[in-house]
């Protein structure tokens, strides 16, 4: 009876970690309850997979990289492994072990989408941008509407020297209108102002990306090569 009782209890848990995390986007929240559940069942690969895809959210890449490899380890029954070595792959990426990342994303026998992404993230990240941009174009002609895609593309336009400013803004708006919240989003929107010479609306928009995330690098150097602008 105390394990039913046990297992209902994790089961209970376990839908309202579930409704912070995707519903509610209450990030700390999710991750406080994951962690109560995380002491009361220590290797239940779901628990595992979800503390990885929140901290990944945090931007505490370290403690979603360890979360990932834990689930990693488990036997898995009703979690698809190739899921938790996606998220495996992108913690590696943050922490700019690409060469770990490329040789993950080399084990899949094809690569979909979202590890073509991953691909063109670690080459856009390493400065690689002629490269990256080859392989987003590719994945936004068979997808238009994956907006991470469009704000890469816009990005990647906006810091090539003969790069499209005018498409970099096109797909930096159709971004942008979607999640008008995305602080990477407000921060390619105003970088692509900026490089268009549009100051005013640069600063309104990475004003906007500074106030959502005031700790993000790429965020703060934007914002200073603006303030920089004689």
């Amino acid at each position: 009876m105390e394990e039913l009782a046990l297992h209902k209890q994790i089961q209970q848990l376990l839908q309202e970690a579930h409704l912070l995390l995707n519903e509610k986007k209450n990030i700390r929240g999710a991750i406080a309850t994951l962690e109560k559940l995380e002491k009361m069942d220590p290797e239940n690969p779901l628990v595992l997979y979800n503390l990885a895809i929140a901290h990944a959210h945090c931007e505490n890449y370290d403690s979603a990289k360890e979360y990932a490899i834990r689930c990693i380890a488990l036997p898995m029954t009703f979690i698809d492994v190739k899921q938790v070595k996606k998220v495996y792959i992108y913690t590696l990426i943050q922490s700019e072990d690409y060469e770990k990342a490329f040789r993950e994303i080399e084990t899949y026998a094809e690569k979909d989408e979202v590890l073509l992404q991953f691909e063109a993230f670690a080459l856009e990240k390493m400065s690689n941008y002629n490269h990256a941009l080859m392989i987003y174009e590719r994945i936004y002609e068979k997808n238009s509407d994956n907006i991470n895609v469009c704000n890469a593309i816009a990005y990647i336009l906006a810091n090539l020297p003969e790069g499209n400013l005018d498409r970099a803004l096109e797909l930096a708006k159709k971004a942008y209108q979607r999640e008008p919240h995305n602080a990477a989003y407000c921060d390619t929107i105003g970088y692509v102002y900026l490089k268009r010479g549009q100051l005013n609306m640069a600063k309104k928009y990475l004003k906007k990306a500074f106030a959502i995330k005031p700790d993000h690098r790429e965020i703060r150097k934007h914002i200073a090569e603006l303030l920089n602008i004689p």
